[in-house]
């Protein structure tokens, strides 16, 4: 979460998410603060793959993660890690992308 870095656990199939420490309002597909109320954004997220909603399954939760965790990997490799150490790298987080169902090609 943005504002007070809390972990959420719990999806109940909503993704206008309310922070149970700090009480603030984001969206479960881009992690932007909202204020109170995350609903309208999340109708609206250019990252919503299911546009216009803001239920959807666990099903597409899990879906949205992978390519939200996707992305930020391949912003951090590009920008973070010089081109001769990429494989290394790869080979290091190998299982932890797997364990998130992710490919190591991905990446």
């Amino acid at each position: 979460r943005p504002r007070c870095k809390a972990a959420f656990v719990d999806f109940d199939g909503c993704f206008a998410l309310t922070c149970a420490q700090c009480g603030c309002g984001f969206c479960a597909y881009c992690l932007q603060e909202c204020g109170t109320d995350a609903h309208r954004h999340v109708a609206n997220c250019p990252k919503n793959i299911a546009p216009g909603n803001v239920h959807a399954s666990f099903d597409v939760f899990q879906r949205a993660q992978k390519v939200r965790r996707i992305h930020l990997l391949g912003i951090y490799m590009q920008q973070k890690v010089a081109e001769e150490e990429k494989d290394a790298v790869r080979r290091e987080i190998k299982q932890d992308l797997r364990d998130v169902n992710i490919n190591v090609a991905d990446v």
